[in-house]
């Protein structure tokens, strides 16, 4: 996510075995504070990007088999930094998850209430959801930056908030088999229940196995 103004390519520093390249959309990088496409925003690793929640916003990654990861070994992680929209908000992390299959993975998070959210998965055709958290809810040009992470090692499933575990899960088997692109700061299908698209910036996106390589963005 350390791309800067202009750039169309969003990249993978992880081979895994292949890179996983990203493309922005529907335009370039866009300077602060910009809408037609992801962001440019200090980061809390260098650069990050932020993604304004109009629902057409986002980085497209073509679906690879390293990202068709089955559910029984499965790694999350962002630096978060959502901008406050409160009660059935939800902030896109990262999405491959197919409504007419019912399979693969979804991680956002989900207003709670004033100052508070909650990392979720959607994994098949289950929802899970960490403990409560507070986030700084400024733009994260000026904001705080919040690691927000989940694991699913067998049935075990853990999130995680800043390294601390955020609340258990058992998981269910099976593994994603759809071709639908990897996205980035946006969703192909909106949680049930949540209504409201908000802003969220992005930084060191990581995906993959437990005993992995990761797809880093």
């Amino acid at each position: 996510m350390n791309e800067g103004t202009g750039a169309t390519q969003v990249q993978d520093v992880v081979a895994s075995p292949i890179f996983n390249h990203g493309f922005a959309w529907p335009g370039v990088v866009q300077a602060w504070p910009g809408f037609n496409g992801p962001t440019s925003v200090t980061g809390q690793v260098s650069g990050a990007l932020y993604f304004p929640g109009n629902g057409d916003t986002k980085v497209m990654v073509p679906s690879t088999s390293d990202l068709n990861l089955g559910y029984g070994s499965l790694y999350l992680e962002a630096y978060v930094a959502p901008v406050q929209c409160g009660a059935n908000a939800y902030y896109p992390i990262l999405d491959k998850w197919d409504a007419t299959g019912q399979n693969g993975y979804t991680f956002y998070l989900e207003g709670v209430g004033p100052g508070q959210v909650r990392a979720a998965l959607r994994l098949g055709g289950v929802n899970f959801t960490s403990t409560n958290f507070a986030a700084n809810f400024q733009p994260p040009a000026t904001g705080t930056w919040t690691k927000v992470a989940v694991k699913v090692d067998g049935p075990n499933g853990v999130f995680y908030v800043n390294g601390s575990p955020a609340g258990t899960f058992t998981a269910p088997s099976g593994s994603t088999s759809n071709t639908l692109p990897l996205w980035l700061g946006a969703l192909h299908t909106p949680p049930s229940g949540l209504s409201l698209h908000c802003a969220i910036g992005l930084d060191e996106v990581k995906i993959g196995k437990i005993n992995p390589t990761f797809s880093t963005q």
